[in-house]
């Protein structure tokens, strides 16, 4: 292995150790986006609704007439809270009658979630659900926000049930000073989603000025193993004029401007108020001071980001709709949307992309194509190699020749050593005589770096690797732990990976002074990769297997013209 080599292996450790602070300072709280203002507390008693003058407005339009006095009267309860379904071919919901529609669960069938039976102790699976399970309420909860800043929040008010089947509810409240709500949820067979349409009344019974606030009063349920991890992904994002708005530290404020969508995501799954019929007029995106105590899949007790998401969208003859999405993280369901959520998916950076997007399209097909997706990752890996052999080879070349040149190059340093212009001139002469590239040793390296960086983002947050088995390895997003001990796991597949290495290093490096390196390299990225995931490792597994199988078909000729 010659010096370049060694500086490509160095520089992708760096990177890797580096990744955690660039996730931090790059994808964390952006300063510029701190906002003075406040948002105005929700938390309501049980029995009557408040009003909040201290809410900032959004944009007000001119009233066309005088509005009534609103006399907020305490609500009176006609029947306690009821529990009503949605189901699909994609989820199962329950909805309150709190809030017209505040949202108790939301399970996908779809996509199972890995917990440990406490009688038994053995893994099972159950449906994701993707709202948190301490008592919240406020998702899909909404506020009516009036011309003069006025903000009269429904959120914790008890709706009647109006008319509902399998596939809708439609809810109804009317306050005294304030007029009638009618509030519509409804899906497709086909869709994670709900149709969220607002009809709003005054009292006169003519179309209200009043804009609707929808809100999501908490973040995402957990989903994973690894809830730390997992705590890393859960942010808040808002898209407003083509600017994608990032949370995960604090609170933007209300920020006013054309909003194409609000949206909250874990590591795999994402929410998504999607204003239709026009874009919001603003969007608040806030993380809550304190967080939410979760149990993960080990029992421990886990700290995990709480938030607090709203919409503002302006009404039309007193009528507001807009799309609640609550689903995979699936590039291509994301774009079927046409409003950029995609954008909440992170292939790296903008260099990183150019190979992380192919190759998640790359690895899909030969996931549907195989029937798995190990066999995909071996699959990509050999047709990696085929693509990079005949730089490979041209490598090899050039690295003999650069070790067969290393005699006269000893001389002439030896020679010039104190003019090193003279040395420079002289070494360019002899490679050129030669017809060798002394960069041309590391060029399938510096090739090899992006994919790498790629498959590494992919496999850490891609949903189509999540829980997906390849022979004993039972997550490939996921370290293998193919050896248990108790609750503590041994990772095979990145030992492994360490040994191939250090095989390929013997066979390649043909310096005595470089002999430690064949040591060091195998043993420095063993470490960085055994916490990584098994997708990662298998491929890294299978690229040095055919890098060894490479190097000895690549010398077999050399060595029978030699004989």
């Amino acid at each position: 292995m010659d010096k370049n080599t060694i500086f490509a292996f160095l520089l992708i450790g760096l990177v890797l150790l580096l990744w955690p602070l660039y996730q931090k300072k790059i994808l964390g709280v952006n300063p510029q986006q701190q906002q003075t203002e406040q948002v105005a507390s929700q938390e309501l008693p049980d029995t009557s609704p408040v009003t909040d003058s201290s809410s900032s407005s959004v944009e007000d339009e001119p009233v066309m007439k005088v509005a009534p006095k609103r006399t907020l009267a305490p609500v009176t309860y006609d029947a306690p809270p009821e529990t009503l379904f949605i189901e699909n071919d994609k989820f199962k919901a329950a909805f309150s009658t709190v809030g017209g529609g505040t949202i108790l669960n939301w399970q996908l069938k779809e996509y199972p979630k890995v917990v440990k039976d406490k009688l038994t102790g053995k893994d099972v699976k159950k449906p994701v659900d993707l709202i948190p399970s301490q008592p919240q309420d406020g998702n899909l909860g909404l506020q009516l926000v009036f011309p003069d800043g006025e903000t009269f929040d429904m959120s914790r008010r008890v709706f009647k049930v109006a008319e509902a089947d399998s596939h809708s509810i439609r809810f109804t409240s009317m306050v005294e000073g304030i007029g009638t709500v009618e509030k519509t949820i409804s899906t497709d067979p086909d869709r994670y989603a709900l149709d969220v349409s607002v009809t709003y009344l005054d009292s006169w019974n003519q179309p209200g000025y009043a804009d609707i606030r929808f809100g999501w009063a908490t973040g995402l349920a957990s989903t994973e193993k690894q809830v730390k991890d997992e705590d890393t992904y859960h942010q808040a994002y808002a898209l407003q004029g083509g600017e994608l708005l990032k949370e995960k530290k604090g609170s933007t404020g209300i920020k006013e401007g054309s909003t194409d969508w609000v949206a909250l995501r874990n590591k795999y799954f994402v929410m998504a108020m999607i204003p239709k019929g026009g874009s919001g007029k603003a969007a608040l995106l806030e993380k809550k001071p304190e967080p939410v105590q979760v149990v993960d899949y080990y029992g421990n007790t886990i700290k995990w980001k709480d938030f607090n998401c709203q919409l503002y969208q302006a009404t039309k003859e007193g009528h507001a709709e807009m799309e609640l999405f609550l689903g995979p993280l699936d590039l291509d369901l994301l774009k079927s949307k046409e409003v950029k959520l995609e954008k909440t998916m992170d292939f790296g950076w903008a260099i990183i992309r150019v190979f992380s997007v192919p190759l998640y399209y790359a690895l899909g097909f030969l996931g549907r194509l195989l029937g798995n997706y190990g066999l995909a990752i071996i699959v990509l890996s050999i047709l990696i190699k085929v693509v990079l052999y005949p730089l490979t080879r041209k490598s090899y070349q050039s690295m003999r020749e650069m070790q067969a040149l290393q005699p006269k190059i000893t001389a002439l340093r030896d020679k010039y050593s104190k003019d090193p212009q003279k040395l420079n001139a002289e070494t360019m002469k002899l490679y050129k005589e030669h017809g060798v590239n002394p960069a041309g040793g590391c060029l399938p390296m510096l090739l090899q770096m992006p994919v790498l960086f790629a498959l590494f983002r992919l496999f850490r947050s891609t949903i189509m690797f999540r829980l997906a088995t390849f022979g004993p390895i039972s997550d490939l997003a996921s370290p293998d732990a193919l050896i248990q001990f108790g609750t503590t796991a041994i990772h095979v597949l990145p030992i492994l990976m360490g040994v191939t290495m250090f095989i390929q290093q013997k066979i390649s490096v043909q310096d005595p002074k470089q002999k430690m390196m064949a040591y060091f390299m195998p043993i420095f990225l063993t470490f960085i990769f055994y916490r990584m995931s098994a997708g990662l490792n298998l491929y890294y597994l299978m690229f040095n297997v055919l890098t060894i199988a490479q190097e000895k078909l690549i010398k077999k000729p050399k060595t029978e013209a030699e004989a």
